[in-house]
């Protein structure tokens, strides 16, 4: 059976933190406990950055390069924010789902587009076969649509995207690329190779893939995406045929050339957004509507004022990053990245992810005992 090559996925239950209401019967209860004590015992896996009201809590292997799966699509949410803000762009201008439809390849992202295809139609935000910007971004955060995030790179521009690492003052990040796009660099390898069987095309593909540097990657990405922009039939994915010779070596690979930064980096960055001091007001705005729809939730509205999040998965990561602001407008921020899990490893962590951001973010003893074990 084929791999499903699903990259930068959401994280399962943490994508939605609602922290009441969630029942999964038949399976153990969550436990906090298993994820700290993962931490500890695989320093070579994990990074933990927890900021509380300014002051640094927690600090593990917080200087480390991660790759960032899809708690990278932040970035992409800011300059939204920051475009719209300044009108360039207008939150309701009407986008055709066939644009977004070019850059998907299906379980390319765990199930994300057509989730979230289902979830607008239900919703009856759909006008014309349309949908407006606004809701484009939502989609990219929750339920975390690759799609719509390499729509977003291309409609805000990846240069202004990526002009912003310096501008939020990170210093270990990696430049944004078109992710989905990549996904397709070895079909444009094995092109090379007409004459060989497809078995030893991929042999090449992996070879060169293997060899090939970030910047020469990053190129055959941005080309790829122009491939897709212009795919308007869908004949080229067609053509490309990538299910025929996905694997797991090349989820492994791509999982690998992941955009990267740290977890330092990251609580910088979400502790900017709920200080609600340096961005502009008006940006501020746009970007807490898309980073907030936890607060959705009546239990999370019952504990916070503000409560924003992004995790991010492959077969072997399971990243989060989110924010919170307590009804005494306590501020705390978390980043917690994890790389190269087995199975098990990832099983145990998606099980129990949520209620360890549960209890960091209401269960002070809990905080104090992190604080004691990783600081």
């Amino acid at each position: 059976m084929k791999k499903s090559y699903w990259i930068m996925g959401g994280v399962l239950l943490v994508s939605v933190i609602a922290f009441f209401g969630i029942k999964l019967f038949g399976t153990p209860k969550p436990n906090a406990e298993n994820v700290l004590k993962f931490i500890q015992n695989h320093p070579e896996k994990a990074s933990l950055t927890i900021i509380h009201n300014d002051k640094v809590i927690a600090d593990y292997n917080s200087k480390q390069m991660m790759p960032l799966a899809s708690v990278v699509k932040i970035m992409v949410a800011v300059e939204y924010a920051e475009q719209a803000a300044a009108r360039v762009i207008n939150p309701d201008e009407l986008v055709k789902l066939d644009e977004l439809e070019r850059y998907y390849l299906p379980k390319s992202d765990g199930g994300a587009q057509p989730e979230w295809v289902k979830s607008l139609k239900e919703r009856k935000v759909v006008k014309d076969d349309s949908v407006s910007l606004e809701e484009v971004v939502k989609g990219m955060i929750e339920p975390s649509s690759n799609a719509n995030t390499e729509y977003l790179m291309e409609r805000l521009g990846l240069d202004n995207i990526n002009d912003n690492i310096s501008q939020l003052g990170l210093t270990q990040h990696e430049p944004l690329y078109p992710f989905v796009s990549s996904l397709l660099i070895p079909y444009e390898l094995m092109k090379k190779y007409p004459d060989l069987p497809q078995k030893e095309k991929v042999t090449k593909a992996k070879e060169e893939l293997k060899n090939m540097t970030a910047e020469q990657f990053r190129a055959m990405a941005a080309d790829i995406h122009e491939k897709l922009k212009n795919d308007a039939d869908g004949s080229y994915k067609k053509v490309a045929e990538i299910a025929n010779w996905y694997d797991e070596e090349f989820d492994r690979m791509n999982s690998d050339r992941l955009i990267a930064s740290t977890t330092s980096d990251y609580a910088s960055l979400l502790m900017k957004i709920n200080s609600r001091k340096f961005f502009s007001p008006a940006a501020q705005k746009y970007l807490e509507k898309v980073m907030e729809t936890p607060m959705e939730s009546p239990g999370n509205q019952a504990l916070f004022e503000h409560l924003g999040f992004k995790g991010g998965s492959t077969s072997y990561i399971i990243n989060t990053a989110a924010y919170a602001t307590d009804k005494e407008g306590n501020r705390m921020e978390i980043a917690l990245f994890t790389n190269n899990l087995e199975p098990q490893e990832l099983q145990n962590l998606q099980a129990n992810m949520n209620e360890f951001i549960k209890k960091i973010f209401i269960d002070p003893a809990f905080l104090a005992k992190v604080n004691e074990q990783l600081f």
